[in-house]
């Protein structure tokens, strides 16, 4: 379904190969974020939880830090991906 639309790719905590391949798309594992980020994405859309979200972008950004200086230095420019969060919140306490 995806493949006509460009290259997807996927990741999570879980395997999900299987499910990915089933729909044109490539799962990476969020293990290993460096693999992730060389796949030269444009855009890269978070799904996670409230509780989770934070956590997960401390655990990409220095790897997305590296990305950019090596992009720079061996193109001149460094522009990273569009990053977008999809988190769901269907009830979130105040403090």
């Amino acid at each position: 379904f995806f493949r006509k639309y460009g290259k997807f790719y996927g990741g999570s905590r879980s395997d999900y190969t299987d499910i990915a391949q089933s729909m044109g798309m490539t799962y990476v594992p969020l293990s290993d974020p460096a693999s992730f980020l060389d796949k030269e994405l444009d855009v890269i859309v978070l799904a996670v939880s409230i509780v989770s979200f934070e956590d997960t972008v401390r655990a990409l950004l220095p790897h997305l830090k590296v990305k950019l200086a090596m992009d720079k230095a061996r193109f001149g420019t460094s522009v990273g991906p569009l990053i977008v969060d999809v988190l769901s919140v269907k009830e979130h306490p105040r403090k």
